[in-house]
């Protein structure tokens, strides 16, 4: 168990850092910065942060498949690129399953 959480604990932090960027970043934005309008750069970090993440989420959804040996990737990594968190769940489940098959291997 302790396997599992040191692998989704990655996926957690940058979900997390995700969702700063989102309401909270519409109140904090006017301290840290002058507003300038709605064509600035400012107003454009969320997203830019945003698909950043939902990247680097499917990168590492990637080599952590490939380093377990799970099977759709694909499918994993579109649902990563919609929704990050449904991407982690579809992760999570097939690595639950497969530590329960091998858990269920030894017993026998």
């Amino acid at each position: 168990m302790n396997e599992f959480l040191r692998i989704i604990n990655k996926y957690v932090i940058l979900l997390i850092i995700s969702s700063l960027f989102g309401m909270p970043w519409l109140y904090v934005r006017f301290f840290i910065f002058e507003y300038s309008g709605p064509d600035s750069i400012i107003e454009s970090i969320p997203t830019i942060i945003n698909y950043l993440i939902k990247l680097t989420v499917i990168i590492l959804l990637i080599i952590d498949m490939k380093k377990e040996n799970l099977r759709s990737i694909i499918l994993t990594c579109i649902a990563a690129f919609l929704y990050p968190l449904l991407g982690v769940v579809f992760f999570a489940i097939m690595l639950i399953d497969k530590e329960r098959k091998a858990s269920a291997q030894q017993k026998i």
